[in-house]
């Protein structure tokens, strides 16, 4: 009888230290969901630090609440944070895989970390599981896009750039990208047709020569993205920036003496342009014309005193020291 009452009684105990055990559980996940709504609240209203505490402490109580890890990404990339960002959403994944707006933040992680490759695969997993956007489709298409441009699937990139331009055809952006991506693909004339509409609808901006260069190299089509720059050279549409790419095109091709008249006209619209000089005298030394060499590097020292570059002229010419 004694036997049965204490098995009895240690049932009892057992039963009620789970019970307590499950009540502890269900109170601490019941606290990381406020504090994930809240940290969601705070994000809103750009109480970045307190959203950000909140949002750690919910996972502290629940390590596998799904929404506090997407907040907490979206708090990462907003901060302009993006390796953070790209480590929160992947770990939330696994948690949410019914979420296509963790994909869409994943992809835009990647995008603007410089990593268009993977940017391009999670965007078209987003695509699949929600091929119409309600929010914000004209962003995701054209990040879609230029993803596309800049990973050199510019097959597929005119089919993303026609749908994000049902959105807003003329967008400077997507009328930059469709210049890039024609300049890519061959298609000069159509180059020059997307770059004068550039010109039609944002008549004072100018477009940005660096990606063009960038991936133009990378795409090994130097020689397209030059007879584009020649054809607007031919208008006069030229300024200091697109003439330094011109340049820079010339250089890669071995067409030298083309690459130091168009940086010698170049430094006439912006004559306190260090890299200009830096760039002549690396031409010149190549050229091992080292007397030109070193006057465009102590132009480009005096312009830029601290340039990065110093050592390495002062080491070829010591008088520059």
């Amino acid at each position: 009888m004694q036997t049965r009452f204490m098995r009895r009684t240690l049932l009892i105990i057992v039963g009620l230290t789970i019970l307590q055990a499950l009540l502890l559980v269900a109170y601490a996940h019941y606290e990381a969901e406020v504090l994930a709504s809240e940290s969601d609240r705070l994000t809103d209203r750009q109480l970045y630090s307190r959203a950000r505490e909140n949002a750690e402490r919910a996972l502290a109580l629940n390590p596998n609440h799904g929404y506090a890890r997407y907040y907490l990404g979206y708090l990462e990339l907003l901060q302009e944070r993006y390796p953070e960002a790209i480590n929160v959403f992947q770990s939330a994944i696994p948690l949410m895989p019914h979420l296509p707006a963790l994909l869409k933040m994943l992809a835009q992680g990647y995008f603007f970390s410089g990593d268009y490759a993977r940017a391009t695969q999670t965007l078209d997993r987003y695509l699949r599981m929600d091929p119409a956007p309600r929010a914000g489709p004209d962003l995701i298409f054209r990040m879609w896009a230029q993803a596309l441009c800049y990973s050199q699937e510019f097959g597929r990139a005119s089919i993303a750039l026609a749908k994000a331009e049902a959105y807003q055809k003329f967008r400077t952006e997507l009328l930059q990208t469709r210049v890039l991506n024609s300049i890519l693909l061959d298609q000069i004339p159509m180059a020059d047709y997307y770059y004068r509409m550039f010109k039609f609808f944002a008549p004072t901006h100018r477009m940005d020569p660096g990606p063009l260069f960038a991936n133009a190299l990378a795409a090994g089509k130097l020689q397209s993205l030059t007879r584009f720059l020649e054809l607007n050279r031919m208008r006069g549409e030229l300024d200091g920036s697109t003439e330094k790419i011109l340049a820079l095109a010339y250089a890669k091709q071995a067409r030298l003496d083309l690459a130091i008249a168009t940086l010698k006209r170049a430094m006439g619209f912006v004559p306190n342009d260090p890299e200009i000089p830096l760039f002549l005298g690396d031409i010149y030394y190549q050229q091992g014309d080292h007397k030109s060499a070193e006057g465009y590097y102590r132009l480009h020292l005096q312009l830029a005193p601290e340039s990065r570059f110093k050592k390495e002229i002062q080491q070829k010419f010591p008088a520059l020291r």
